[in-house]
């Protein structure tokens, strides 16, 4: 699939769960047609401590990647509303 965005790039979510929340894209994943997009699709990774340091395991929210076909970038879903 053709990446119509880039690293770095604001873009807004267009379809699914986070549909209108736009962000920053921070990765882009080309083998899998995938974005991660800062603050947006969060989820809760649990974690296990070593042994060394016990304390570092726990509950760790980060974001998730999203398929570039559910994202668009802002200064193109402004002018396709602004119509």
């Amino acid at each position: 699939m053709k990446m119509h965005i880039k690293t770095g790039d604001t873009v807004v979510v267009i379809s699914g769960s986070q549909k209108g929340k736009s962000g920053k894209i921070l990765q882009l994943i080309k083998a899998r047609d995938r974005a991660i997009v800062e603050g947006l699709n969060m989820v809760k990774r649990h974690t296990k401590g070593d042994q060394q340091d016990p304390k570092s395991g726990g509950i760790i929210e980060r974001e998730a990647s999203l398929h570039i076909s559910n994202l668009m970038e802002e200064s193109r879903y402004n002018a396709r509303r602004s119509k």
